[in-house]
């Protein structure tokens, strides 16, 4: 198994989350996404490449003490 698959097994859900929150509140806007993607400066796609950047980081810290708690718990 390649660790690109073993991540994706270990971690589909964050993604999936994110996708459908900011899809929720892109709809609920009555923002289309080709409209953002043509009017977005570098600066605020730099921002946001950041911020994915620290939220997956988060997502991992959370998820590695979730497996800790479990095995402890065991």
């Amino acid at each position: 198994m390649t660790m690109a698959e073993n991540q994706s097994k270990n971690d589909p859900i964050p993604g999936k989350v994110v996708k459908v929150m900011v899809d929720e509140i892109l709809r609920k806007n009555n923002v289309k996404p080709e409209q953002v993607k043509n009017n977005i400066s570098n600066e605020q796609r730099q921002m946001l490449k950041e911020m994915v950047e620290d939220l997956k980081t988060q997502v991992d810290q959370f998820n590695q003490g979730e497996k800790d708690t479990t095995k402890t718990d065991k």
